[in-house]
């Protein structure tokens, strides 16, 4: 029976010479998900994508690549080899085809590899390299390093047909495994293999960054069996560099690495069954009691410390209480849980982070950034374990000032109105003073009444639409998931729809009694996300079916089958679509996921361009927007969660502003927006709570 093998996870990220805390973009490890395909249940997937030449998308880009590519893997059917096949011929797909609609070319390398039993399977598209060691043995993949025709292929977005390389190795426990961009293939073999060999991986990652030159990107992985008690020391390397080893039971399918100090590279655990946090607490007191031993009775010779247990004191007094203090230690901070020494471990690196940062050269715009950013993330984790940290707060407007100076980033507060309990809240539509709210977590459309001012909503005024939610009863009709709702000026009415094609129509005076009526031919949409009204007709956006659904009105009904907006052959690709909206004129603009957007008129595209942002490119990633049609005040709103920040711009692109919360944490889960330019007010959809911002200052 083939042994089953745990993974311990590590990574080093190096810009300009300097190592970066924050894991690299495109790294990711993953276990099977619940619902995984047969045959998938006990596989871990592991991938490295990163830039090729001079194509440099947004970090976001390389996130989203690595996290499709580990979900097409885990849908997938057959043997491994088959599904890594799907992953980069899906993902090549996609590019190809991006690039060949005329919009910003994108190119990417992509390595793969997939623990199944004690069989590993390393694939690979474009320039990436990886060695697997095991039994002292050094397995160059795909050729040997020296080989330079065998080791660049063309990456992902520029064949129809990717070139894929893969091999097979059997595992055993102690092996290895490095996935990197093409610097590992520069270094000395010696010096991969003296490394590789090291007595952990922490020593393994530190000798690796005392050779790497100025940029280089990996993932480094052990392969151990369960029993195998898991490193809790980050030993000191015998230069400077310095190796934490971060201390936290992360399912292996956490998509981001904890980032560790950015003093050196970073390591962290994932285990398939998960570790145990008891466990973990006991090792960083004992990690403690060891530096405390080390500074009272030094050790004879240098060497690196066991994870756990004591040296050998020469003292006998010591061997006696420091056994007894050990024990009374852990009941204290066990029993008390105040999580002191990992809160003060966290600032500290949050603080050395901020000294990297302010080391990069001004000139350096996107680096300074990328350095800003990764603080801030390490200043999120700190503030998860304690809060208001004056120390932290300091440092966090120092973040925020200098990114906001350089992306031109607006900070408000963001004024709490209401929440919903255990919601996800969706889509908002402003109509007068009244809001209405998609609940996606149950399914339900909530209206909420303002105050004239527009900043509190009217007490009691909370209330549910009782047509517009799952499972609900509308004349002979049965709602199913709903899909998205908008305002219908031409009936004034909230109207919703499911995803089995109801409509369902609401006056706001008569919330109690609402109308449905089944579309035709629902059976065409693939995947629809968001629904529009213009002069009466109704358009929904369905990315799967890389199509616009058009219904025409015919006496208050819909009762013909829909018309393809995009007719033809040549149809552009909507299939990384988020959201779209409509002007006055009849214009479509459609926002996909990576923050392009593109304007539409009788199904034929029409100039548009983002100009005058801070960045280039202008947005990298978006997930909703609000397009405000009023002649008066026209414009694009849209959102971005994972630069938390909501980007203004005219209806022809120009940068207008971009606002983001003091307290970024208010707008982690935010999904939607919409403006009221008469108040001056943007009301934000984030998690299950309403807030509210003003535009000026």
């Amino acid at each position: 029976m083939p042994v089953e093998f745990e993974a311990l996870v590590g990574h080093l990220y190096v810009v300009g010479g300097r190592s970066i805390s924050a894991a690299p973009p495109g790294a990711l490890v993953e276990v099977a998900p619940k619902k995984a395909a047969r045959g998938r249940e006990l596989d871990t997937f592991f991938t490295l994508v990163f830039p090729s030449g001079d194509a440099v998308a947004p970090s976001k880009f390389y996130e989203q690549m690595a996290a499709l590519g580990a979900e097409r893997y885990f849908s997938s059917t057959g043997s491994v080899t088959a599904g890594l096949r799907t992953v980069f011929t899906s993902l090549n797909d996609n590019l190809t085809e991006h690039n060949s609609s005329g919009r910003r070319r994108y190119e990417a390398n992509m390595l793969c590899a997939v623990l199944r039993d004690d069989e590993l399977i390393v694939a690979r598209v474009g320039s990436g390299v990886a060695v697997v060691q095991q039994n002292g043995t050094l397995l160059p993949f795909p050729a040997e390093f020296n080989h330079d025709e065998a080791l660049f292929g063309a990456p992902l977005g520029v064949h129809p047909v990717p070139d894929m390389k893969m091999a097979k190795y059997t595992v055993v426990p102690g092996a290895r495994m490095i996935l990197a961009d093409a610097p590992l293939a520069d270094l000395p073999m010696d010096k991969i293999r003296e490394a590789i060999t090291a007595s952990d991986i922490t020593h393994v990652l530190a000798g690796l960054k005392e050779v790497a030159s100025q940029q280089i990107t990996l993932l480094a992985v052990e392969f151990v069996t369960p029993e195998t008690p898991s490193p809790v020391a980050a030993p000191e390397a015998e230069s400077t560099a310095k190796v934490p080893l971060v201390l936290e039971a992360a399912p292996a399918s956490a998509a981001t690495p904890e980032p560790a100090k950015a003093s050196g590279p970073s390591l962290e655990v994932r285990a398939r069954g998960g570790l145990r946090t008891a466990a973990l607490g006991t090792a960083r007191v004992l990690q403690g009691t060891s530096h405390m031993i080390d500074r009272i009775a030094p050790p004879e010779a240098e060497g690196v410390p066991k994870p756990k247990g004591l040296r050998a004191l020469t003292a006998t007094g010591l061997a006696i209480l420091i056994p007894v203090a050990i024990v009374v230690l852990v009941l204290v901070l066990w029993l008390g849980g105040t999580g002191e020494s990992e809160f003060e471990l966290c600032v500290q690196e949050a603080m050395q982070t901020g000294q990297v940062a302010r080391g990069i050269p001004s000139s350096d715009v996107s680096g300074t950034l990328a350095a800003w950013n990764a603080v801030m993330l390490v200043i999120d984790r700190c503030n998860s374990i304690r809060p208001n940290d004056p120390t932290l707060q300091g440092l966090t407007r120092e973040a925020q000032g200098v990114i906001d100076s350089l992306s031109r980033i607006d900070r408000r507060d963001a004024r709490q109105i209401t929440s919903f309990p255990n919601a996800q809240l969706k889509q908002a539509i402003l109509q007068g003073l009244d809001l209405y709210v998609l609940d996606s977590q149950n399914n339900w459309v909530y209206r909420v009444t303002l105050t004239a001012d527009g900043l509190d909503d009217v007490p009691g005024t909370q209330q549910l639409i009782p047509a517009m939610r799952r499972n609900a009863t509308v004349g002979e009709f049965r709602v199913g998931d709903i899909v998205d709702i908008a305002w219908s000026a031409d009936t004034t009415q909230i109207v919703a729809l499911d995803n089995k094609g109801l409509l369902i129509s609401c006056s706001p005076r008569f919330l109690q009694s609402c109308d449905a009526q089944q579309l035709l031919a629902p059976e065409r949409w693939v995947s629809p996300v968001a629904i529009m009204f213009w002069q009466g007709r109704l358009y929904i956006l369905d990315p799967g079916a890389n199509q616009i659904w058009r219904y025409e009105p015919s006496g208050g009904t819909y009762a013909t089958v829909p018309n393809e907006y995009f007719a033809g052959e040549s149809r552009p690709p909507l299939q990384a679509s988020v959201d779209f909206g409509i002007d006055d004129k009849g214009n479509i603009y459609v926002l996909s996921n990576s923050g392009e957007m593109t304007k539409w008129r009788g199904g034929s595209a029409t100039p548009f361009a983002f100009v005058n942002f801070p960045s280039d490119p202008p947005i990298t990633s978006a997930d909703a927007m609000f397009l405000n049609s009023d002649p008066t005040a026209q414009g694009l709103y849209i959102v971005s969660r994972a630069a938390r920040t909501i980007y203004e711009t005219t209806l022809a692109g120009t940068f207008t502003a971009s606002y983001r919360a003091f307290n970024e944490a208010d707008f982690t889960l935010i999904a939607d927006v919409v403006a009221d330019e008469g108040q001056g007010l943007i009301y934000v959809l984030s998690g299950n709570s309403v807030f509210v911002i003003t535009k000026q200052q």
